[in-house]
């Protein structure tokens, strides 16, 4: 070997080594986690509630440091095959942390401002203002706009989301007068990630679902997260149940997509929170409104990013967020600081909250 092709040689080792030295994780692919007693922690944790509850499928990963272990549980029906990391799954209102991220996006991509008054993106007058406080973008993505949970002209059923379209939510914004000042309190409200998700589509002239697909799936290599699935991913979602033993409804979206419409897998949602952890190579500006979206929007309470919530978890600050649809629940929650997050989808209607904050408890323990 000649003295110039040495020296190369040198310098990359030099640079691997210093890349393992300082812990950089940032890849294309998430290494697999080896860690046998932390697993074993979570399987078991994991393994209980699903019994307790009598699921009929769950998917859990566990990220920590660029590594990912999947865990699973049951079937995706009575009928067919176990579920895994690319069983697809609807992740309900987890969707909202994306509107959040795409928010972000746009604001950096110069199109739009967070403090923008939503007046401003709205073809016909609303109800915008109330006490001198004028209703911002901002306060759409944190739940303090001053819009109800949901419009009164939607109605409830086995598949409420499919028929409330365009016309409807824009009857409603037109009719609709604010009782409270925006930025002031906290109300949950599906209506305003619905009304921010139309504001996007509008300002692209571009499908949300396709907004979605260019800003955040194809950059995150995601393969199976979608509104609307094809038909070989349908055939991989798991069924829904509202029991055990009662089979319950999918939902689908029109006007209100960006509130709860998403469906995915363990699989691409690991490498969401891993890329939110830094932990995945992706471009800047996503990775920037990453950043973005975890700050503190919302100073009350709870804390609010742009819809993460800030939450506790072993003594830590962690950003989490949840999902409930007909027939499905899922959960999902970071720590970037300790490199650590968890997902976890299940194909029935109770709740996956404590289990998953209590798999961020072991995590968060385990990495003290």
């Amino acid at each position: 070997m000649n003295k110039k092709y040495r020296l190369t040689a040198l310098l990359l080792i030099g640079i691997i080594l210093i890349g393992a030295l300082t812990g950089c994780n940032n890849t294309k692919e998430l290494g697999r986690l080896n860690d046998k007693k932390l697993i074993e922690s979570v399987d078991i944790a994991s393994k209980n509630y699903f019994e307790q509850k009598k699921f009929v499928g769950m998917s859990v990963a566990i990220i920590k440091d660029g590594k990912v272990a999947y865990l699973n549980y049951g079937n995706k029906s009575k009928e067919k095959e176990a579920v895994d990391e690319n069983t697809i799954y609807e992740i309900a209102s987890i969707s909202k942390t994306f509107a959040g991220t795409l928010l972000a996006i746009e604001s950096l991509n110069g199109k739009l401002s967070l403090d923008d008054p939503v007046q401003e993106y709205m073809s016909y007058p609303i109800s915008g203002e109330y006490n001198g406080a004028v209703m911002t973008l901002r306060h759409l993505v944190t739940h303090v706009s001053g819009l109800s949970r949901m419009p009164n002209n939607w109605r409830d059923g086995p598949n409420p989301y499919k028929n409330y379209n365009r016309e409807k939510l824009d009857s409603y914004m037109k009719k609709n007068e604010l009782t409270r000042k925006p930025g002031a309190v906290y109300e949950y409200s599906n209506l305003a990630f619905g009304v921010l998700g139309c504001i996007l589509e509008d300002l692209e002239s571009e499908p949300y679902d396709e907004l979605l697909r260019r800003e955040i799936y194809e950059p995150l290599d995601f393969k199976d997260t979608a509104i609307f699935l094809n038909e070989e991913q349908q055939l991989r979602k798991a069924s829904p149940y509202s029991t055990a033993d009662i089979e319950g409804y999918e939902w689908d979206f029109d006007a209100m997509q960006a509130c709860a419409g998403m469906k995915s897998s363990t699989r691409d949602l690991a490498r969401y929170i891993a890329a939110n952890m830094n932990q995945l190579e992706t471009n800047e500006t996503l990775k920037k409104s990453f950043e973005i979206a975890q700050e503190v929007h919302f100073g009350g309470a709870p804390k609010i990013g742009l819809a993460w919530r800030f939450a506790k978890a072993g003594g830590e600050t962690i950003l989490e967020h949840d999902g409930l649809a007909g027939a499905y629940t899922s959960y999902t929650a970071f720590n970037k600081e300790k490199g650590v997050g968890v997902v976890v989808l299940c194909n029935s209607a109770d709740g996956v909250i404590s289990l998953g904050t209590g798999i961020m408890e072991i995590l968060l323990k385990q990495d003290k």
